[in-house]
C-alpha cells in the first residue's frame, strides 16, 4: 500500500510533465505499450507491458529524478509479494478496466491536456489501489 500511496503522489505529476515534454515518438511508444498490454491474455504479459507503459510516461518527462524513482518503483513491482497480491486481485474484468484507463491517459497526453492526463492517472492509480487492497 505504501508503494501505491507514493505512486499517487508522483505519477499524476509525471503524466502532466509528459504532456509538456513528450515527443510524437514518445507518445507513439506509450500508445504502443498500451496496445500491447491490451492484447495480452495472461497476467504476466499484461504486467510486462503495463510496466512499460508507465515507464515510458516517466521517460517522456525528460526528468532524470522522476525516471530514477520509476526504476525504484519497478523493482518493487517485480517482487514476488507484489505479484502475489496482483494475481490474487487482478481479474480479467479489472485488466480491461485498467486498459480503458490507460487509453484515457494516452489520449490526454496525446492531446496535450495537462490536467486531464494528471487526473486520468490519479483515477487509474486509485482504481489499482482499490483493486489490490479492497
Amino acid at each position: 500500500m505504501d508503494v501505491m500511496n507514493v505512486r499517487l503522489i508522483i505519477e499524476p505529476q509525471a503524466a502532466a510533465a509528459a504532456v509538456s515534454n513528450a515527443t510524437v515518438a514518445d507518445i507513439d511508444a506509450i500508445r504502443h505499450a498500451h496496445e500491447m498490454a491490451q492484447a495480452q491474455d495472461d497476467l504476466e504479459g499484461f504486467e510486462q507491458w503495463d510496466g512499460e507503459f508507465h515507464r515510458l510516461i516517466y521517460s517522456a518527462t525528460r526528468n532524470d529524478l522522476l525516471m530514477t524513482l520509476e526504476e525504484i518503483l519497478d523493482v518493487i513491482r517485480k517482487r514476488p509479494q507484489w505479484l502475489r497480491i496482483k494475481r490474487a486481485h487482478v481479474t480479467e474484468q479489472r485488466r480491461r478496466e485498467y486498459c480503458q484507463q490507460h487509453a484515457e491517459i494516452v489520449s490526454n497526453i496525446a492531446n496535450r491536456n495537462t490536467n486531464g492526463a494528471a487526473e486520468a492517472m490519479r483515477r487509474h492509480l486509485v482504481s489499482v489501489l482499490n483493486g489490490m487492497f479492497p
